[in-house]
C-alpha cells in the first residue's frame, strides 16, 4: 500500500512521458477528453485532472465501488467535490429521479466542477453545486483557505506530506450540514462521500441530526498524517462516528475496523489512507 508522496511521485514519471509527448505533437496542459463516457476539461498539470486522463477516472476502485452503492433515484452528498471527479459519475448513477449536492468551498476547483456539468448538460440537471464549506457550527468562521489543488509540476507553499496546495476560499459560505440539509428541503440523505482532508470531524459535528434521523452510508478518508498537528481529532472523528451508531469498514479489506482508533492508525501506512465505509448498525 502506497503512501501519499509515493503516489505522487508516481503521478509525477508518468505525466513528464504524457507531457513529452503532448509538446512534441504542439499540445499544451489543457485537454478536453472523453472517459468512461464522461466529458472532461482538464488541466494535465493538476493530479485529479491527470488521474481522470491517464486512469480513466480519479480514484477507479472508488468509482466503481459507487456501482455497488449508489441507487437510481438516490439523493447523494459530495462533501469536498473539488473538480466534479466524483459528483459526475454519482449524477450518472442516481439517474434522473435522483440528486447530487456537490459542496466545495473554493472557487479555483468549483469553477473547474461547473465547467465539466457544462460539458455533460444530461447530468448538471441532477446536481446542485454550492461553493460552501461545511462546518461544526452555525456561523464558524470559514478559514481563508483550503487544500483543492495537487500539482505535478513544481509549485511553491506544499503540504509537506500529501503535496496539496492551499486555495482560498473567496465567495464561499460556511454552514453546517444539518443547515445544509433543511435549506435544501431534503427529505432523506441516501449516501455521502466525505472527503475533506482533516476536516471531516468537523463535517460530522455539524451533521448530528441529518445523520441520526437519515442514516446514510458514508464513504470517507482515513488518513491519520493530516491531523498531526491535532492527533485526537482523528480518534474523535473515529468515536463520533461509532457514538452514532455506525460499523466502519475497509473498503480495500471489507473488514470491519476495530473499534480503537490507535488499532485503526495501525492498519493505515505511514503518511497515507484508507478508504473506509461507515455503515449505520
Amino acid at each position: 500500500m502506497l503512501s501519499t508522496a509515493q503516489k505522487i511521485a508516481l503521478a509525477k514519471v508518468l505525466h513528464y512521458g504524457v507531457m513529452f509527448f503532448r509538446r512534441t505533437a504542439g499540445r499544451n496542459a489543457e485537454a478536453e477528453v472523453t472517459r468512461a463516457g464522461l466529458r472532461w476539461h482538464l488541466d494535465l498539470n493538476e493530479g485529479i485532472d491527470f488521474s481522470i486522463y491517464a486512469l480513466g477516472s480519479f480514484e477507479p476502485a472508488t468509482v466503481k465501488l459507487y456501482d455497488t452503492l449508489i441507487r437510481p433515484g438516490d439523493i447523494v452528498l459530495d462533501v469536498g467535490a473539488n473538480i466534479g471527479a466524483h459528483t459526475l459519475p454519482l449524477a450518472r448513477l442516481v439517474g434522473a429521479r435522483g440528486r447530487v449536492i456537490a459542496f466545495e468551498p473554493t472557487a479555483f476547483a468549483i469553477r473547474k466542477l461547473a465547467a465539466n456539468l457544462v460539458l455533460n448538460p444530461e447530468l448538471s440537471a441532477r446536481v446542485t453545486t454550492l461553493q460552501m464549506m461545511l462546518v461544526a457550527e452555525a456561523e464558524a468562521p470559514l478559514p481563508p483557505a483550503v487544500f483543492s489543488s495537487w500539482p505535478l509540476i513544481s509549485s511553491e507553499n506544499l503540504h509537506e506530506k500529501h503535496r496539496g496546495r492551499l486555495m482560498d476560499t473567496a465567495g464561499a459560505v460556511s454552514a453546517t450540514l444539518d443547515q445544509a440539509v433543511e435549506e435544501l428541503s431534503l427529505n432523506r440523505v441516501d449516501f455521502v462521500k466525505l472527503d475533506v482532508d482533516g476536516h471531516e470531524f468537523e463535517v460530522l459535528c455539524g451533521a448530528t441530526e441529518a445523520i441520526g434521523r437519515h442514516k446514510p452510508r458514508i464513504l470517507l478518508e482515513l488518513a491519520p498524517y493530516v491531523y498531526a498537528d491535532n492527533p485526537r481529532v482523528f480518534d474523535e472523528m473515529l468515536g463520533k462516528l461509532w457514538g452514532m451508531g455506525y460499523s466502519v469498514k475497509s473498503v480495500a479489506s471489507g473488514k470491519v475496523l476495530p473499534m480503537k482508533a490507535e488499532q485503526v492508525r495501525r492498519l493505515i501506512p505511514e503518511f497515507g489512507s484508507i478508504n473506509a465505509l461507515a455503515t449505520p448498525v
